[in-house]
């Protein structure tokens, strides 16, 4: 269940979680479709082994008789052997007369628990003293079957049959009776049993006994290395596949002939796949998996033709409708069910309903602009008037410091009437260029203040700069009031004309910078520079507070500075003026 969640989370989609529905929906089917298949498959092929099996074993059936007996003269022989005795002439006739009588054996005799040999027919006896398997021999008494292959000067190459002998009375291993057949006599039966398959007679450790291809050729059996004990024989056998020499694949069986001893090793001709129970072989099991993967096909198949691709054409005229062009996301299905041609009627009908409503929008907003464009015109108006009132009033004044307190007053005002008219003639009522807005405020206030014939240089850089028009306010004002105070304390330095510096920067992170640096030495307007009243300075705290900033004041050689830091508000991104371009700053020398 935990799974089902996690892979239902994972499918956010209608098409991945209706896929996952199918899936679930049809799996039980196809489980019990490949259950049944397997358990066919398993029992044909099962049938098919024991086939194999049991051919192998027929192949090699008279070789099987061969050995018995010649287990059973061996063990015959080791008893005669106990009673006529394991030497002597006697021994030896009796030995001779076994080998003349029976066609399949050429040699026959006894070997003493050292493993000599006391007793044999008149061929050389095969001493079992040298033998590697001897010492396992007397450990464990068992009858055995090994191979004598000769030399090329030598006899001919033997299977040797050997039985213990042990005392009647005390059970005690006395020694070993052996008969040898010729290995021409098992390799030629082997080779003219079945001709679609090539034999070998192996022992417990893999050694080949006997072939059908001879015992002198049977490099085709010693590179498989074939050992019985690590196939997990059992009493049928087993069947396996090997690699041929040439690359070819080919079908081993590997079946008991003499328990625990001898085995026959078969090499089918032909590949794997002649010896399936079906055309397909391994493949038939995936035919219910193919039968489950077709039914979701058809069944996805189907659900996308009749809901998804309704839903998705839906989905996209969704996301291509626009204000701008509503056509773009009218909703045109092809053949859909009557569900969804209601659910497009409506739609339709739904974005008819929004592109009225937001015309009408539209205009509402459209009206509502053009009356706060006219407040703030008329609000710059009654600003220029009080403006002009007080320029009366300072005509009238009596003595100069009253006309410089009505001057200030009346700058003030026009900063604030500078700031309307900006909002009204700009192309957005949500933001101001607040490098337009102080090029205006601070022309205006070279233009008053800064006395003719002095050779005052000025300059004026003001970077592009969109603010709010709550920080747009208290910059203006910032601005008219440190100017001014600049204007007001200008002095000559000893080297060089006087000069006034103004620095409106944009760094990263809508970081803003504005700089007012005016050079010091022989005051210029030595009448203004000694009325002072604090006023000025306490608005400058007053409007950096109001942005949110920080101010210094920076006294070197020559000059005087001062710095405002503050960090402008975030907007959203808007077109830029027609009449200006935003990314070209303003630079101006005078």
């Amino acid at each position: 269940m935990t799974t089902f969640k996690r892979l239902w989370r994972s499918a956010t989609s209608l098409k991945a979680r209706l896929a996952l529905f199918l899936s679930l929906a049809i799996l039980p089917l196809g489980i019990i479709a490949v259950v049944q298949t397997t358990a066919v498959v398993r029992d044909a092929r099962f049938l098919e082994q024991h086939d194999i099996l049991a051919r192998t074993a027929q192949a090699a059936s008279a070789e099987q008789a061969l050995l018995r007996r010649a287990h059973g003269a061996a063990t015959a022989l080791g008893a005669a052997a106990t009673i006529i005795g394991t030497s002597g002439e006697t021994c030896a006739a009796a030995m001779e007369r076994f080998v003349e009588q029976s066609q399949a054996y050429i040699y026959a005799g006894y070997s003493s628990i050292t493993g000599d040999v006391s007793c044999a027919n008149g061929r050389e006896g095969f001493a079992l003293a040298d033998r590697a398997e001897w010492q396992d021999f007397i450990e464990r008494p068992r009858p055995m079957i090994t191979v004598e292959v000769s030399d090329e000067d030598g006899g001919p190459s033997v299977i040797v049959a050997t039985a213990p002998v042990f005392d009647p009375a005390t059970l005690a291993l006395l020694g070993a009776a052996s008969v040898a057949m010729p290995n021409s006599l098992t390799d030629t039966l082997l080779a003219s049993e079945v001709e679609d398959v090539e034999l070998a007679l192996i022992d417990d450790t893999g050694q080949v006994l006997s072939a059908s291809t001879g015992i002198t050729d049977i490099e085709i059996f010693e590179t498989l290395s074939v050992a019985p004990d690590d196939l997990g024989m059992n009493s049928r056998g087993v069947t396996f596949n090997v690699v041929a020499e040439d690359g070819t694949q080919r079908l081993a069986a590997l079946v008991p002939l003499i328990e625990d001893r001898v085995y026959v090793l078969g090499l089918w001709h032909g590949e794997v796949q002649n010896y399936s129970v079906s055309v397909f072989g391994s493949l038939t099991p995936l035919f219910p998996i193919l039968m489950w993967v077709m039914a979701f096909g058809v069944g996805f198949l189907a659900l996308n033709r009749l809901i998804l691709r309704h839903l998705k054409e839906i989905r996209r005229r969704m996301a291509a409708f626009s204000f701008e062009n509503p056509s773009a996301g009218v909703a045109n299905l092809d053949d859909p069910p009557d569900e969804f041609r209601q659910i497009a009627t409506t739609y339709n009908g739904m974005i008819k309903r929004m592109q009225a409503d937001r015309d009408e929008l539209e205009e509402n907003l459209e009206e509502k602009e053009l009356l706060l464009r006219e407040v703030h015109h008329r609000v710059k108006n009654n600003l220029q008037l009080i403006a002009s009132i007080l320029n009366m009033q300072m005509r009238a004044a009596p003595d100069s410091t009253s006309k410089w307190a009505l001057r200030r007053v009346q700058d003030r005002v026009m900063s604030l009437s500078t700031i309307h008219k900006a909002l009204y003639t700009g192309t957005s009522m949500v933001h101001v260029w607040g490098d337009k807005l102080l090029e205006e405020v601070v022309q205006a206030t070279f233009n008053v203040g800064v006395p003719q014939g002095e050779g005052i240089r000025t300059s004026l850089h003001l970077d592009p700069l969109k603010l709010d028009p709550d920080q747009a306010v208290p910059l203006a004002l910032l601005a008219n009031e440190t100017v001014t105070n600049a204007v007001k304390y200008i002095g000559r330095p000893e080297n060089g004309p006087p000069t006034l510096d103004v620095r409106l920067v944009a760094g990263a992170n809508r970081e803003v910078t504005l700089t007012v640096e005016n050079s010091t030495g022989v005051p210029i307007q030595e009448n203004l520079a000694t009325e002072s009243t604090g006023l000025g300075i306490r608005l400058v705290e007053a409007f950096v507070s109001q942005l949110g900033g920080e101010w210094e004041v920076i006294e070197r050689p020559g000059t005087f500075c001062l710095k405002m830091v503050f960090t402008a508000f975030d907007l959203a991104p808007e077109p830029a003026m027609p009449d200006a371009d935003p990314s070209v700053s303003v630079a101006k020398q005078g």
